[in-house]
């Protein structure tokens, strides 16, 4: 027997030719003039199937289809899946490389990415049945063993294959945008100290007029260090004087570098499910390109050791 398009053809004539004289048959009786009368009148109906041929042949097509092309699409379906990982990867290249710039990721490409990979999930279990579903055929794919179980299979496999090709086809080649939140956030003082408002007034000089690039505080515990750091910080706040970010945060006494940049990547919009999966130094990067284009001040409060601020990614 030999298994291609004739067969196929000879296949859906039969079917076809069937269903063709049944809606024939039927047009035949209701296109003679049928009598409805109610009170005294009577109408005719007559209903054209030339649209109902169409529609059941290209329907029918469609539904053998699911079976027959099972292998050719169960084929193409694992080389759009590799098509789509090869896309998914090189922008995830791009979007780490803009994010290293200090750019962030837009949603639009992160829920791109939960498709995909939701998808592959999909795609996998699909493919990982594939020896099974194609022993199942016969009559060189027009029947099967069991043909409910390869038709319901066959119509996956061909829907997943169109989705595939969407995603593919249609991801912006936009991942990462600019950051725009400003962070500036006024803390609750603390009754403040006799003298403390001058020495605010040398702090602030220092700061301003002496173009101080990093000013330390240092004391005894009790002496007002965080209160006098807090009215600076305030300052900053009521006045901004063209600064993007004010940003304030505990070190404590166990040092951990991690903790800081976290602290600070949240503060300055830079947090989100792709800032925890990188490593300390890549967190890094990211905030010495994004804070080396930025006008900002970083408090850092109760220091027990020397900080390292390149470490952090402070430039």
């Amino acid at each position: 027997i030999s298994c291609g398009r004739k067969l196929k053809s000879v296949f859906l004539s039969f079917v076809l030719s069937t269903i063709t004289g049944l809606l024939i048959s039927v047009k035949s009786q209701i296109s003679e003039t049928l009598p409805f009368c109610k009170m005294g009148n009577c109408v005719s109906i007559s209903v054209p199937c030339d649209s109902w041929m169409n529609k059941v042949s290209q329907g029918l097509d469609k539904q053998v289809g699911y079976v027959h092309n099972l292998e050719k699409n169960l084929a193409d379906l694992e080389t759009s899946m590799a098509d789509l990982k090869a896309k998914r990867n090189d922008l995830l290249r791009k979007a780490t490389r803009e994010e290293d710039r200090g750019r962030q990721r837009l949603d639009e490409f992160q829920r791109w990415l939960t498709k995909v990979e939701s998808l592959e999930q999909k795609i996998d279990d699909l493919l990982d049945a594939r020896v099974v579903q194609l022993q199942r055929l016969c009559l060189c794919g027009f029947c099967s063993k069991s043909l409910r179980s390869s038709y319901i299979y066959g119509k996956k496999v061909f829907l997943s294959l169109m989705d595939v090709k969407e995603q593919t086809e249609n991801v912006s080649e936009e991942v990462t945008g600019e950051v725009l939140t400003t962070a500036m956030e006024e803390r609750p003082l603390q009754p403040t100290i006799v003298g403390q408002e001058t020495m605010l007034d040398k702090a602030w000089k220092h700061l301003m007029e002496d173009g101080a690039g990093v000013m330390g505080l240092y004391g005894m515990g009790g002496v007002g260090k965080t209160t006098l750091l807090t009215q600076i910080n305030n300052k900053f706040s009521e006045e901004r004087r063209g600064f993007d970010f004010v940003i304030w945060v505990v070190v404590s006494k166990e040092l951990h570098v991690e903790k800081i940049q976290d602290e600070i990547a949240q503060k300055v919009g830079l947090g989100g499910e792709e800032w925890k999966q990188k490593e300390k130094s890549q967190k890094t990067n990211v905030l010495y390109n994004f804070l080396r284009k930025k006008r900002f001040v970083l408090f850092l409060d109760d220091i027990w050791e020397k900080v390292d601020l390149t470490e952090i990614g402070v430039p």
